[in-house]
């Protein structure tokens, strides 16, 4: 503002003045955004007319609100060059008549031409020519010469305009951390878009600040303080890296080395031992269905869930179309299933239906078809979480909390998982041993979380149960090759670092770990092993569901009548094949990477479908396939994240009633009568 619009220095109330004749652009932002707002809330949340108008008359008061703070403020510390010098506005006051300048006009008045020449030959004085101004509303002005002016005085105004702006900023980003200790609280909880803004006006203050104080060396100081954040980033406080809740951090790191590994892989007797414990929990399935079966000791099918990735739309998207599944079948799919695997948001929505069908067989529910149950699990999770990153996550993770006797900082993952555990009644707050006594009683399904480790893209198995027949490579004599150790069993790793009282809502965690959106986990481990999403290597557990009928590719055949694999897709199998118009030079640039991240979980499907068919080769029996696929085609895509409108919810709940699916429901009957 300095040397652009030098006048404002010799009016009343410069601020004032400077934000009037500035108003225009924040005023159609404000107006398109209250339009987009009437309409996003009107077609895809179904609002009605009165609550959308409340909704924006909330916005426009807080806006008012701030608007007031801030200009009360700015009057009460600001000062004009007639209040900074003593000196009386020439607008207001009427000079007399005289060839003669007056008594203050002779102090203050005088003819500069190196002051001039100062104003001309800035390129910004050249670009921006100001003839008039609003003084007030619908009253204009035509701007003030400053030739006659004293150099050092203008300075001066426009130096105290300047630092009382930098410090309101200061508060104002300071208020942000304040803000932050109160997360958790639904009272401060604010919707996600609001708090990228804050998050983004945020880094404009901080800017705004340090070119208010360091002038020219505001690029200098910048790139300083980046190198510094970045140095210092790689410190607990600081670093973005987050912990699993429940593993103890304070013991000593397990190894995390081929030696190690190799160790683990050459046990033999221990692969022994596990696959003849998990047969042990398959003939209680066995039995278990045998009962339920029409004909008491007819075989029965062997049903595997592998459902994908996609935030909450696959979230909720598993659980309707399972419990839906269950409920045509007269309460006969969840009994028959034995395994589940995938990533993400499936993982989630199969979790939850899980733990109300074990709660049902305990007796302490008597449904759970409810369709608040739906709701819950649908419920927005993104909010905290956005708010966690605008206030603490990238500056100062100050706060902690205890989980039982080991502590660890509060920023969005545990944002996640208290949002998670609020939306369902916390009937999933348990730990991972949990739920060994009922998988192993077979009660419920298994459930094998595959995380990605960042560190080499090995796969994580996180389960109760000793599962290192899933780790471990098959030795054939017919192939000569010294195979690679791909897959690490989580509870025996980290037996040590107690593995079995992790949180199991972290392990949800950790398997839906979505880059930037949640922190990267990092384990106790020497170098620490960091976790990211499953579906970065296997979107739908399929890998991980062939290798346990591989290992038990004998028992199924000589206990079951085949297997039935439900695949839960959070889009349909065969997708459409795109236009590909004329590119620019930056789509061209950017395609191959684009292209990568866009087609991977295409591409895994690709390799997968080979893989199943390979399975002929070595599985003696009948494998079938059975896909619920979600409506989720452009333009109308639901979007990939942990918020759902009204409208993509109720699209996901119909996408159950597409052909497809009705005949996957038949089939599905069909198979397991």
């Amino acid at each position: 503002m300095l040397f652009v619009f030098l006048f404002l220095a010799t009016l009343g109330n410069p601020f004032y003045k400077f934000c009037l004749n500035n108003y225009l652009l924040p005023l159609a932002f404000v107006i398109t955004y209250i339009i987009n707002i009437y309409n996003f809330q009107i077609d895809n949340q179904f609002a009605s007319t009165a609550e959308v108008l409340i909704q924006i008359v909330g916005l426009l008061l807080g806006m008012s609100v701030f608007a007031v703070i801030v200009i009360i403020y700015f009057n009460k510390v600001n000062k004009d060059i007639f209040k900074m010098f003593g000196i009386e506005d020439s607008d207001s006051v009427q000079q007399p008549v005289s060839d003669k300048p007056g008594k203050t006009q002779r102090i203050f008045l005088r003819k500069n031409m190196e002051w001039k020449a100062i104003q001309v030959t800035k390129k910004e004085a050249r670009d921006w020519h100001i003839e008039t101004y609003m003084s007030d509303f619908f009253k204009i002005k035509l701007a003030r010469g400053i030739e006659h002016y004293e150099k050092d005085m203008l300075i001066k105004v426009f130096k105290q305009n300047h630092a009382n702006a930098a410090i309101f900023e200061i508060l104002a980003i300071a208020s942000l951390f304040v803000l932050g200790f109160f997360k958790g609280i639904p009272f401060f909880e604010i919707p996600a878009g609001a708090s990228i803004f804050l998050l983004f006006t945020m880094f404009l203050m901080l800017a705004s600040a340090l070119h208010s104080w360091f002038r020219g060396w505001s690029t200098t100081v910048s790139i300083i303080l980046l190198v510094v954040i970045n140095y210092v980033y790689k410190f607990d406080v600081f670093s973005d890296n987050d912990r699993a809740y429940g593993l103890n951090y304070n013991t000593e790191k397990a190894a995390f080395s081929y030696k190690n590994l190799k160790r683990s892989d050459n046990n033999k007797k221990m692969r022994e031992d596990d696959v003849k414990y998990t047969v042990e929990i398959l003939n209680k399935w066995r039995l278990k269905n045998a009962k339920n079966s029409i004909e008491k000791y007819r075989k029965p099918k062997l049903v595997i869930v592998n459902t994908s990735g996609g935030g909450l739309r696959s979230t909720m998207w598993t659980f309707h179309s399972l419990r839906y599944a269950d409920s045509l079948l007269q309460g006969q799919l969840l009994p028959h299933i034995q395994l589940i695997t995938g990533s993400s948001g499936g993982m989630v929505g199969a979790a939850y239906l899980r733990e109300l069908y074990l709660q049902y067989l305990e007796k302490k529910i008597k449904t759970y078809y409810s369709d608040s149950l739906v709701d819950n699990i649908s419920k927005d999770v993104l909010n905290p979480i956005a708010f966690s990153i605008a206030t603490t996550d990238l500056f100062f993770r100050l706060q902690s909390f205890k989980d039982g006797k080991y502590s660890y900082i509060k920023d969005r993952a545990y944002a996640f998982e208290t949002k998670l555990n609020e939306n369902t009644n916390y009937t999933m707050n348990k730990r991972l041993k949990d739920y060994k006594e009922p998988e192993a009683n077979a009660l419920i399904p298994m459930m094998v979380f595959s995380p990605t480790i960042i560190n080499d893209s090995r796969k994580l198995l996180i389960s109760p149960q000793p599962i290192s027949y899933l780790t471990q490579n098959d030795i054939s004599e017919n192939v000569s090759i010294n195979p690679l150790i791909e897959n690490i069993e989580f509870s025996r790793f980290f037996e040590k670092q107690d593995a079995g009282n992790l949180e199991f809502t972290s392990a949800l965690r950790l398997n839906s770990t979505f880059p930037y959106i949640m922190p990267i986990v990092s384990l106790p481990s020497e170098p620490e092993m960091e976790i990211v999403d499953a579906g970065m290597r296997d979107n739908y557990g399929a890998e991980t569901a062939l290798k346990f009928i591989h290992t038990f590719r004998d028992w199924i055949s000589s206990n079951t009548s085949g297997i039935v694999i439900i695949q839960i897709r959070d889009r349909h199998k065969e997708f459409p094949i795109e236009d590909n118009p004329e590119k620019t030079i930056s789509q061209t640039i950017s395609q191959p990477i684009g292209s990568f991240y866009g087609n991977l979980f295409y591409m895994q499907d690709f390799s997968q479908n080979q893989l199943i068919e390979y399975a002929s080769t070595w599985f003696n029996g009948k494998i079938d396939f059975v896909d619920f696929q979600l409506q989720n085609e452009k333009p109308d895509k639901i979007s990939m994240s942990w918020h759902l409108t009204k409208k993509e919810k109720i699209k996901v709940l119909n996408s159950i009633y597409l052909p497809e699916n009705q005949e996957a429901i038949k089939k599905l009957r069909m198979l397991l009568e």
